[in-house]
């Protein structure tokens, strides 16, 4: 299966000079939670969610000072259309990225994602449970920090997600994308929960992988908590990718 055959079409560009409040607007909109940075007509970047909670954590307020040339990745990476859809899941796994556009000569045809992964798993029956994949290791933040230290947290930590607790018992979870969608909207003041999602959809630890999939598809999210009486851990995209590599292999 080629990868131009589940691309998404739809792909949102940038100049090196587009202002912060503009990237953020962009963003906030954009459901790949990233875009492609252009330089005269030659892509050369891609800027996501996960880039702005690193650029929050380090300027916190002043992040409206910067353009997007202040956030862009070192290298653009990028697949051809013509590249088979395991290829470009091996790929974006072993450069730890969430998505990629796929380029023929310059031109942007189209971007694959997590997401459009995930969509071609909950057609796929994968063997096991959500507990042979799920992360275990989970790092909380309560619900009374703000916005600036969970988005340090994220950024130590290399996470686009953080579930919210009080006393200990899940009763949220935040996003990269919620937190962009809020600072686009109110600016970086405000407690976690104020971005974030209260009472998210959750999963046992013994639902199916495919089901999980199914779930995140009909519900446009990409993160499940995994909850038995407490919360065991969380599967989200990229846990459900490295199942369907080995479905595709």
């Amino acid at each position: 299966m080629k990868v131009e055959e589940l691309m998404n079409k739809v792909v949102v560009t940038v100049n090196i000079e587009t202002p912060m409040k503009e990237l953020l607007d962009v963003l906030s909109r954009e459901k790949s939670g990233r875009v492609i940075v252009m330089d005269k007509d030659k892509p050369i970047s891609v800027i996501t969610t996960r880039s702005i909670i690193a650029a929050l954590s380090e300027y916190g307020e002043s992040l409206f000072n910067l353009r997007a040339s202040d956030l862009m990745s070192e290298d653009l990476i990028a697949v051809s259309p013509e590249d088979e859809v395991g290829y470009v899941i091996r790929k974006m796994i072993a450069n730890n990225i969430g998505g990629v556009p796929v380029i023929d000569k310059n031109v942007i045809l189209g971007i694959f994602t997590e997401r459009e992964a995930v969509n071609l798993a909950s057609k796929i029956q994968i063997p096991g449970f959500v507990e042979s994949v799920m992360s275990k290791r989970i790092i909380t933040a309560d619900k009374c920090v703000d916005l600036l230290s969970a988005s340090t947290i994220m950024f130590r930590n290399n996470l686009r997600r953080l579930p919210v607790t009080e006393g200990g018992k899940l009763i949220g979870i935040v996003t990269a994308a919620d937190i962009v969608k809020y600072v686009s909207r109110k600016g970086v003041s405000g407690k976690v929960l104020d971005a974030g999602t209260r009472n998210p959809i959750t999963v046992s630890k013994y639902t199916s992988i495919s089901e999980a999939a199914k779930i995140m598809r009909d519900k446009n999210i990409g993160t499940l908590p995994v909850v038995d009486e407490k919360l065991e851990g969380i599967v989200t995209e990229r846990d459900i990718l490295f199942s369907l590599i080995t479905q595709l292999s």
